[in-house]
């Protein structure tokens, strides 16, 4: 059975990337929280969504995201056209770059809490967020989920996978490094008021990692 998706910190990932962003389409609402999700796999060894994401024909899309987009609406931190949201389409989610979703005045009540997950997430937006939907479209599919549903081939045409739960291996990127990736975080949400001297000291500590950004 398919793992259950964290709402709440789903919510938190797409209003800040249409913070980040003031207006998106739904193709990058969809796509960029898709990578956010994956990277963040690839980086910390563990899931932050916990989102399945759906494999549509121009890649993943949030499960059931019309209902997620509405959820925000209703709660006022983006605002939307229902009406246009809501129109029935083919699966062709192509065209859906042209319905916007924007930023409304209390779209920063719901951001990421955690600085460092924060700016991991601005660093997505911020490689990926201004390219044009075919280039997106391509890079997406380069992604290992992706590479491996078309390894597989083992879904029916009228079958749409969960990515991230059938496609990919979670302890494949459980590591020493992820781990302590994931120690940092931790300590970072038990002491959110931290100084940033202890900040930079903390930083010095785990000089052996990589800096955290993504892994492209």
């Amino acid at each position: 059975m398919p793992i259950k998706p964290d709402k709440e910190k789903l919510m938190q990932v797409t209003s800040s990337i249409v913070f980040e962003m003031g207006e998106v389409g739904l193709f990058h609402y969809n796509k960029l929280t898709y990578l956010f999700e994956y990277f963040y796999i690839k980086n910390f060894g563990k899931r932050f969504t916990k989102e399945l994401f759906l494999k549509f024909p121009h890649g993943p899309v949030i499960s059931n995201y019309h209902k997620q987009i509405l959820e925000l609406r209703k709660k006022d931190l983006i605002t939307v056209d229902e009406k246009i949201l809501m129109q029935k389409r083919t699966v062709d989610d192509f065209q859906y770059a042209k319905v916007p979703v924007r930023k409304s005045s209390s779209t920063q009540k719901a951001l990421i809490k955690n600085e460092h997950v924060y700016d991991f997430l601005k660093e997505i937006v911020d490689k990926f967020g201004n390219l044009t939907v075919s280039e997106l479209e391509k890079f997406v599919y380069r992604t290992n989920p992706l590479l491996e549903f078309r390894r597989k081939k083992i879904f029916k045409a009228s079958s749409a996978p969960y990515l991230l739960t059938d496609c990919i291996r979670i302890r494949d990127y459980d590591n020493t490094i992820t781990r302590a990736r994931r120690k940092v975080i931790k300590h970072m949400e038990k002491y959110p008021k931290i100084n940033y001297e202890q900040q930079k000291k903390d930083i010095e500590e785990f000089a052996f990692l990589e800096k955290m950004r993504p892994e492209y």
